[in-house]
């Protein structure tokens, strides 16, 4: 393990050492025994204080030893940007532990909602692993799997979507169906409508999921103009669209677009750096760009050439890859806690329908 941990981390400590010395700051720790044997990696707001705290713990139980009389080596990297941090912790997870890394980490996958519009009756479903491949498409994240099941039972109640795919090729089953009893779908297993139109819905479908706020201004359009030629009851079903679908622009779903075009900006703080010519140290900021499939950290910068930043991220902004694994999934999880934490740490935008230049100098500034 030794040329791994070497790889990983920027600092070692033998317990031999007298004083123990550990910086009193945020990072990664490794706690290895003295063949070099990985025990315990942890991420720790303040290094010296959690490595302090392990090793005078004392374990009743005689299974186990007490950390302190196994470990010979503390490995540590400061780290004080949190996402970052995140992002070192599952990288050294996976190169320690190997096979059994799930064992030394807990994450938190996020939902989806996906569709295959090639299919003949093409029907939404939520998923843990989404697709871009071909006409598939993928509405997301969500953060559980009860946020999607309800995102996706509001487009089907606002839009009448068929919710039953084992009725679709048998309209004498589909008769007894009671969502079309209800006149609550457009009743495409029916024959009420043909499989082409119905498929024209659920693009439409897909694009108020991707865009709810577009999806209502489209229906109270539609609902002024019934209302003008006295066609009230086709504006009172308009109204009742709008005012499901206005579910869709709640705090729960504010990052849920098409995931094929998430694009997401992250800084935060990192360490102070003296710049070149400079006597004093300044406030660097750990800059990130990420879709569903990369995570690209550009490094610290100041903000004194705010220029430089945008350069930065508006040369690596992309589209992910078609080919998705469970690594991948995994490796966005971390992206998706950060995102729909209630007070995530430094600034997270979302540029999947551009980055302006004006707006992000306006935004950054908001970070000094």
């Amino acid at each position: 393990m030794k040329p791994e941990a070497e790889e990983i981390f920027e600092n070692c400590l033998s317990l031999d050492d007298k004083p123990i010395d550990l910086p009193n700051a945020a990072g990664l720790v490794l706690f290895a025994d003295s063949q070099d044997r990985p025990i315990a990696l942890l991420t720790a707001a303040n290094i010296k204080r959690v490595a302090k705290t392990k090793l005078a713990e004392k374990i009743e139980s005689n299974k186990r030893a007490d950390l302190k009389s196994i470990t010979a080596k503390i490995y540590y990297s400061p780290c004080r940007c949190k996402f970052r941090l995140a992002v070192k912790h599952f990288d050294a997870v996976k190169k320690i532990f190997g096979q059994n890394y799930k064992d030394h980490i807990t994450l938190v996958l996020p939902w989806f909602i996906k569709i295959n519009l090639s299919e003949k009756i093409p029907f939404f479903s939520v998923t843990k692993k989404p697709t871009f491949k071909n006409n598939e498409k993928t509405l997301g994240p969500f953060p559980g799997q009860k946020s999607a099941i309800t995102f996706l039972k509001t487009l089907e109640d606002a839009l009448g979507l068929c919710r039953k795919s084992e009725l679709v090729n048998n309209p004498t089953l589909a008769a007894s169906c009671p969502y079309l009893q209800m006149d609550a779908c457009v009743g495409v297993c029916a024959g009420k409508i043909t499989a082409e139109e119905y498929k024209n819905i659920i693009q439409a479908a897909f694009e108020a999921g991707v865009n709810p706020t577009n999806a209502i201004e489209q229906f109270q359009q539609q609902m002024k103009i019934a209302s003008k030629e006295l066609k009230f009851e086709k504006a009172a079903g308009l109204k009742k669209k709008i005012d499901k679908l206005s579910v869709l622009n709640k705090q729960t779903y504010r990052w849920t677009g098409d995931l094929k075009n998430l694009k997401i900006v992250h800084i935060d703080k990192s360490i102070k750096i003296k710049p070149e010519g400079s006597k004093t140290k300044k406030q660097a900021y750990a800059v990130f760009v990420m879709n569903f499939s990369q995570i690209i950290d550009l490094g610290d910068f100041t903000l004194d050439n705010p220029d430089l930043i945008y350069e930065a991220i508006n040369k690596n902004l992309r589209n992910p890859s078609q080919d998705i694994s469970d690594e991948l999934i995994e490796r966005f999880s971390i992206a998706s806690y950060f995102l729909y934490r209630s007070k995530p740490s430094g600034l997270w935008l979302n540029v999947s329908n551009g980055f302006d230049k004006q707006e992000f100098q306006k935004t950054l500034s908001a970070l000094i």
